[in-house]
């Protein structure tokens, strides 16, 4: 685990942090993109939640967690981002923690994609120069 400013460590997810980041990744998702939000709720929940799941599971990606230093089962927020470090899939901060540079430290430097195409996502792809929205690239 790093530790950042000594506000909150970062570590790998665990079996343990699924519930979590499946819940909130599928609300962020749904209300979080206009698209997501026009599919009833229900269906768009039953069947979305199969595909975040696949994703969140995947050997090919990897979920870092930024949590309390004191207690690493405090979630703060986290990243779901491929293996390779160069697709975001998802990004995750809780609201009382935002604007401390959580976000930014769950993100690969230089990333070449986004998958999800959220207020966040968006705002990556500007900041990251070739950064492109795919949400192929699962």
């Amino acid at each position: 685990m790093s530790d950042f400013k000594g506000l909150y460590n970062v570590r790998d997810g665990t079996e343990n942090d699924k519930s979590f980041i499946l819940a909130t990744f599928l609300r962020g998702l749904y209300y979080g993109d206009s698209w997501f939000s026009l599919i009833p709720k229900d269906i768009f929940m039953d069947n979305y939640k199969r595909l975040a799941e696949a994703i969140v599971t995947s050997p090919n990606v990897v979920v870092k967690i930024a949590c309390l230093p004191d207690d690493p089962d405090v979630i703060l927020g986290y990243s779901i981002l491929s293996a390779d470090y160069q697709t975001i899939h998802f990004v995750y901060v809780k609201s009382a923690w935002r604007k401390n540079g959580i976000a930014k430290s769950l993100c690969p430097k230089f990333p070449t994609s986004v998958t999800h195409l959220t207020g966040l996502g968006k705002e990556l792809m500007k900041k990251f120069d070739g950064c492109v929205f795919n949400p192929f690239k699962l």
